[in-house]
This record gives structure tokens, sequence and C-alpha cells, in this order.
């Protein structure tokens, strides 16, 4: 016996009518109409909906020999778990590419060296700074912390790095860097430094105060960009 047989069987068995039947599927009674003349078919949520109002499981209102439902029913389930899987797939996809940018910018806001090291959305930038009279000293050498000047506008960023032995002198530096990873430090005079990079880097070093400026010269640090 078809699903309409089965439907229309059942419903008249209850005592429903056509009319019943829709109001509580919340649909015409024309479309019910079809239905129990094979002319449509349900989807999976009405159909279940169905089984639950003629109390009847979903199996026995499908049965058939060659019944089109079950094989529309099928469909949909694949279709579903296919869309579900598409689902997943994208969602995971959104959500690795929003934990890997939040990574680069946690990297660019507070100067880890490693992760801005591997940040494909920096690009290498040689700059220009003046050293401190006295540099930190610690196991691996001399420490500075200085302004890095990367171009006449006075963008740039404060960077620690560790320079060989310098005098008065020679306390300027070409700093080849990533965001803050330090690719390497050239020592040079004054004389060395362009003209146009002069007033930017200046001839007297002034510690870093974070009441005063940012460590990085741009409105938003972190933002995982030069």
């Amino acid at each position: 016996m078809e699903f309409a047989n089965n439907l229309r069987s059942t419903r008249k068995a209850l005592n429903m009518t056509q009319q019943e039947l829709a109001n509580q599927l919340h649909v015409t009674r024309q479309t019910l109409s079809r239905w129990e003349n094979n002319q449509s078919y349900p989807n999976l949520d009405t159909l279940i909906e169905l089984s639950n109002l003629l109390a009847i499981p979903l199996d026995s209102l499908l049965k058939g020999g060659d019944n089109p439902m079950v094989t529309k029913i099928s469909n949909d389930v694949r279709s579903k778990k296919r869309y579900q899987r598409y689902l997943i797939i994208i969602a995971s996809v959104f959500v690795l590419a929003l934990i890997w940018l939040t990574t680069l910018s946690i990297g660019r806001a507070y100067q880890i060296q490693q992760i801005d090291r591997f940040n494909p959305f920096l690009t290498t930038q040689a700059g220009y700074t003046v050293l401190p009279n006295a540099p930190t000293k610690d196991k691996a050498g001399l420490k500075v912390d200085a302004f890095v000047a990367d171009n006449p506008f006075g963008n740039g960023a404060w960077l620690k790095f560790y320079t060989g032995q310098y005098t008065k002198e020679n306390h300027w530096a070409l700093v080849e860097h990533k965001g803050s990873y330090i690719y390497g430090v050239r020592l040079l005079t004054q004389n060395n430094v362009p003209k146009v990079m002069n007033e930017q880097v200046g001839s007297h070093y002034f510690n870093y105060n974070s009441k005063v400026e940012p460590r990085i010269s741009k409105s938003l640090p972190w933002l995982p960009f030069n």
C-alpha cells in the first residue's frame, strides 16, 4: 500500500476530515488532498509530525513496494547530512581562521617575536634608531629598547634587540625587522644615517614612557599588519 493510501485510510479510521488534519499540520486542505492523491509529498519534518498526529509509526506510514516517498525521504536525509557536513567544515575553517588571526593580533600587540616572525601579513622593514649610552647587559649580550623609525613620517615601533659593543660615536643603528622580530642590527655613526631620517632618529636617546606613547606608532596596534 502506497503512502497516499496509508495516509487516507489512517485519517478516515480516526474520523478526521481533510480540513481538520490540514489545520493541525498548518497546511491547506488542497495540499493534503494532493498528498492523498499521490500528486506530491510532504517533507521530512511534516512526515514526522504526521506520524505523531496519526499515532502510526513512520515506517508503517511509508510502507509500499515501489514507494517514491521512500526514495524522496532517503534523498532528503542524505541532503541534510551533506549540508550538515558542509556547515561543520565551514564553521571549523571560520573558527581556525579566527584563532589564527587572534594569535597574530596578540603577537603584534604584545610584540611576541616568534609570532611576528611567521606572520604572513608583516613585511620586512629597515629602520634607524639612536641607541642608549648605557645598554642593559645580560647573558646574551648588550640589550637595548629603542624606537626604530621606519620612514620619515614617524612610523615605527619601540623594539628590544641585542647589539654588539658600541661607542658614543657609533651609537646609531640600522635595524632589519619584521614586526618585533629582529633579523639583524648594524651599528652606524650619525653621518651614516640618511638625512631624511635624521629628524625622526635624533641625536639623543630617550627612555620609553608608556604614559606618553604606545610601543607601536599606529592607531590600532593589535592589527596584525604593518
